[in-house]
């Protein structure tokens, strides 16, 4: 059974190569591949591209500044967002501003059923999504329980085949109330401000900015933080509803 894992940003190392670095998260999930990336000012970085048939790419940026170019267009990198490639049908760049940029890459394998949902869907791709233009929703186990955090959807589900991502952001005290997802593999990109407990498999977590979770399914988790404390997070999630688990 795969277990809760916190990885603090002190863990993760950098070395530079012409102004580049990334080092390895520990995903603990078969398949997802997970890098935090650091791009030095003025500096450009090619992103290697992947088919349809075999992966599925995305470039999740924490910091501003800077674009990315995609064949011959170009998306200008002026807040937190996150990029989707239309797989290998262009060339992928990214370029930094006047400060370093930060981003996270995340790639996980395309099967039949990814590319049928997104058939289905009609989802056009290359996609660039800011957080603050994300759609809000509700959630039972949170808004609808008297939480004012907000919660957004970046990547609804079947848009990108069982994968899926959101943003919860909201001053404390507040909470997320606990949940449990029967098929998600789950992570949480802890943002600006983020200071809470992670509250997951009965055992409570201080996190902070920089931090990454993974939960997998199956498992009870929320979180909950107090009048000083900020909730503001990137969920990631794989849905393996499909797999026998």
């Amino acid at each position: 059974m795969q277990e809760i894992k916190i990885i603090k940003s002190e863990e993760l190392l950098y070395t530079y190569k012409d102004g580049f670095a990334q080092s390895e998260v520990p995903v603990a999930c078969p398949g997802i591949r997970i890098t935090s990336c650091r791009l030095k000012p003025g500096k450009t970085q090619t992103i290697s591209t992947f088919s349809k048939e075999d992966k599925m790419q995305i470039l999740f940026f924490t910091t501003t500044g800077g674009f990315v170019r995609y064949g011959n267009t170009i998306y200008e990198i002026d807040d937190q967002a996150v990029f989707i490639p239309d797989f290998d049908r262009a060339g992928l760049s990214v370029t930094s501003g006047e400060n370093e940029l930060c981003f996270y890459r995340i790639t996980g394998p395309m099967t039949d059923v990814d590319r049928r949902q997104m058939e289905n869907c009609h989802y056009i791709l290359p996609r660039f999504v800011r957080l603050r233009e994300s759609i809000e929703y509700t959630e039972g186990f949170t808004q609808e329980s008297g939480s004012r955090v907000v919660s957004h959807s970046i990547i609804a589900g079947r848009h990108l085949g069982r994968y899926t991502m959101g943003w919860n952001i909201g001053a404390g005290p507040d909470f997320i109330g606990q949940h449990t997802h029967p098929t998600l593999e789950q992570w949480y990109f802890m943002l600006d401000g983020s200071e809470f407990d992670y509250v997951a498999g009965g055992k409570e977590i201080p996190v902070r900015a920089g931090d990454i979770s993974f939960t997998p399914h199956g498992t009870s988790h929320g979180s909950s933080c107090t009048a000083d404390g900020y909730i503001n997070y990137v969920w990631f999630e794989l849905n393996r509803a499909w797999e026998e688990l």
